[in-house]
């Protein structure tokens, strides 16, 4: 698992817990389908332009750091055999 899908893991575990979300926790050591669902669907959702741009506020060098943690994140869960269903902007 690299950096940036460890990352991305985290920052969904910290949002589930500090807003008592479900589903619950993702375990980063065992992985399921589902989960690596959910972690497309968010970065997904990240890569949207005014998601990705922070609808302008952040510097475009900003923007293409987040853009390749993102991807980076994908290329780690595509590593693993996850395959991205219904994701459209990557």
């Amino acid at each position: 698992m690299n950096k940036a899908l460890k990352n991305q893991i985290d920052d969904m575990n910290f949002m589930s817990q500090m807003f008592k979300k479900s589903p619950a926790v993702i375990d980063a050591d065992n992985l399921t389908d589902d989960d690596a669902q959910r972690i497309f669907q968010k970065i997904d959702g990240g890569l949207s332009p005014e998601n990705l741009h922070c609808d302008g506020e952040i510097t475009p060098a900003a923007a293409r750091a987040k853009y390749r943690a993102y991807m980076s994140a994908i290329k780690g869960l595509q590593t693993m055999g996850f395959v991205a269903r219904d994701c459209y902007e990557f």
